[in-house]
């Protein structure tokens, strides 16, 4: 009698809000651990309790998987992929870093390892979309427009918390960088406000953030993305942005509510315009947020699960998305959670 095929092993760094909804979505597939500073208590799912910010510790605990996933906050993003390549395991990220982590792409190479970070929803679902419409025929434009909101408009700012704060005000903060005439060019955040409406939602504000990453350099000449809030949260942050006071200001009135996610990517191709988008609520007990980010980077890792990562390197979800058999198995995968991707 033949041995049941082996149960791959995989690792998810952090127990936090989109690693659990990982950790329970691949347990049924897989052999799934979980890594924190505490303990983590997910039924299928095995604990590992230490210290993230330690190296070492990173590349030692990874080696022993099959797969790692990086769930972790943004200031930490950088190092567990670092620590991947060092122990020659693939490595799908859900976090935003600072660092550019394609500045680690030869070195994933040589290790003959494959690196996809920006799992998310915007970077992440919108870089899939991109990729496919790259791949259909180069866009003359792609805009992009994402936010995650308060369901109800009248709560403090239109807004609740249901990601890192600290992250928020980064993105608040940090020069916006967009592409013009086929140049990268750099705004300033919260600028740009404009007035979108979104059928099923009704009419958002946009402004500048700088969340393109490694779309910047996909050929496109005209590329930028916006966040989106419901009218006038932009005039009412800024105030709090003088003062220093943003995150304690939306901890302390922000932290309750049912949230509301909206993503609307735009691709204009010689003259036509055609809009993708994505709306998702809270279900289930987790909010839209987190629904939509980690079923994404699920679908993810159960592609990789799956072998479909061949290309060794730093490989952005744009590249991905360009594989009609890939942007096809991941869409697929949200479905099954009742995550609607429209054109």
């Amino acid at each position: 009698m033949m041995a049941p095929p082996r149960m791959p092993n995989v690792l998810i760094l952090g127990a936090g809000r989109q690693g659990r909804v990982v950790a329970r979505d691949l347990a049924p597939r897989a052999k799934v651990s979980v890594a924190d500073i505490a303990k983590a208590q997910i039924p299928g799912v095995q604990s590992v309790e230490t210290d993230l910010s330690d190296p070492n510790t990173l590349t030692d605990l990874i080696s022993n998987y099959d797969l790692a996933i990086g769930c972790l906050p943004a200031r930490l993003g950088f190092q567990p992929a670092r620590a991947a390549i060092d122990a020659r395991r693939n490595y799908i990220d859900i976090a935003f870093a600072a660092e550019d982590i394609r500045q680690l792409h030869s070195d994933a190479q040589a290790a003959g390892v494959t690196v996809v970070p920006d799992c998310g929803v915007a970077p992440g679902i919108s870089n899939l979309i991109v990729g496919r419409a790259i791949a259909q025929g180069g866009p003359d434009e792609i805009h992009i427009k994402v936010g995650g909101i308060a369901q109800d408009p009248s709560r403090p700012y239109g807004y609740v918390v249901t990601w890192s704060v600290e992250d928020l005000l980064d993105e608040y903060t940090r020069p916006a960088r967009i592409v013009r005439a086929g140049r990268t060019v750099a705004v300033p955040a919260l600028s740009g406000v404009e007035r979108v409406r979104v059928e099923g939602v009704g009419e958002l504000e946009a402004f500048f953030t700088d969340g393109l990453r490694t779309l910047l350099d996909c050929g496109v000449p005209e590329m930028t993305e916006k966040t989106l809030r419901w009218p006038g949260h932009a005039d009412k942050v800024r105030p709090l942005l003088l003062s220093g006071s943003l995150v304690e200001e939306l901890r302390a009135r922000c932290s309750e509510g049912e949230d509301l996610l909206v993503l609307v990517v735009d691709t204009v191709r010689g003259g036509n315009r055609k809009r993708t988008t994505l709306i998702e609520r809270p279900r289930d007990g987790l909010t839209a947020m987190s629904r939509a980010t980690a079923f994404t980077c699920a679908a993810f890792a159960r592609w990789a699960l799956e072998g479909g990562l061949k290309e060794p390197g730093v490989v952005p979800p744009e590249r991905i998305g360009a594989d009609a058999n890939a942007y096809s198995f991941i869409l697929s995968r949200l479905r099954e959670h009742g995550i609607e991707i429209r054109e």
